[in-house]
C-alpha cells in the first residue's frame, strides 16, 4: 500500500453522517477559506505521514458503518485515499463513504487523478466554505456546498436533521468533530477570547 499525510482520525463518531463512523482528517489544503474551522490542517507539510495499511487496520478494527473523509483537502491525496477506501470496503462490505471537498463535482470529474476516490464515494459534499453563506443546515458548512449522492448506499433521508458536535480532549488540548453549530461557534469564540 501507500502513504497518506493525515492530521488525525477518530474511530467512533456520529457527527459527520449517519451511524457509527470512522472519521479521517487529511493534512494539506491551499484554499485558505475565510473562517476555516481547521486552519492547522492547511499546511501541506504538517500532520504526519501514515502508512495506509495502518489506517486500514484502524478502520477495520473500529467496526464502523461509515467512513467520513475531510481535511484539509482529500482530493490532494485522491489516489492513495481511493486505494484505502477500496481496501476498506473489501474488509467491511457495507461501509458507506462521505467525502468533503473544496472542489466542485464538475472540477473533480475533469481531473483524472480524482477518479479513483470519486468512484468509491457515496456522498460528496462539494464546494469551498463561504462564511457569509453559513446557514446552519446539517452536513455542510455553507449553503453553496452541495450534498451529491453518487450511489444508493446513502440517500437524503439518512442524513441527520441538525448539526452535532463532539469535543475530544487530547494531551495537547481538544479537537471538535462535526460541522460547527451556532452554539459550538459561540463556545469556541468564548474560549478563544478567554
Amino acid at each position: 500500500m501507500s502513504t497518506l499525510r493525515i492530521a488525525w482520525f477518530t474511530a467512533d463518531t456520529r457527527c459527520l453522517g449517519p451511524g457509527k463512523r470512522f472519521a479521517l482528517w487529511v493534512q494539506g489544503c491551499g484554499r485558505k477559506c475565510e473562517g476555516c474551522i481547521a486552519p492547522s490542517l492547511q499546511d501541506t507539510a504538517g500532520g504526519k505521514v501514515s502508512d495506509t495499511a495502518e489506517i486500514l487496520r484502524e478502520i477495520a478494527e473500529s467496526g464502523a458503518e461509515g467512513l467520513t473523509i475531510s481535511g484539509g483537502e482529500p482530493f490532494l491525496q485522491a489516489e492513495p485515499l481511493g486505494e484505502l477506501v477500496k481496501a476498506a470496503r473489501r474488509l467491511l462490505p457495507g461501509l458507506n463513504v462521505i467525502v468533503y471537498t473544496g472542489f466542485t463535482y464538475e472540477e473533480l470529474r475533469e481531473n483524472p487523478s480524482a477518479a479513483g476516490l470519486l468512484a468509491e464515494t457515496d456522498l460528496l459534499i462539494d464546494g469551498e466554505y463561504v462564511r457569509e453563506l453559513d446557514d446552519g443546515l446539517p452536513m455542510r458548512g455553507s449553503s453553496n456546498q452541495r450534498l451529491i449522492f453518487l450511489t444508493n448506499r446513502l440517500d437524503p433521508g439518512d442524513m441527520p436533521d441538525s448539526r452535532t458536535n463532539k469535543i475530544i480532549f487530547t494531551e495537547k488540548g481538544f479537537r471538535m468533530v462535526g460541522i460547527p453549530s451556532k452554539g459550538a461557534k459561540e463556545l469556541l469564540g468564548i474560549m478563544q477570547e478567554g
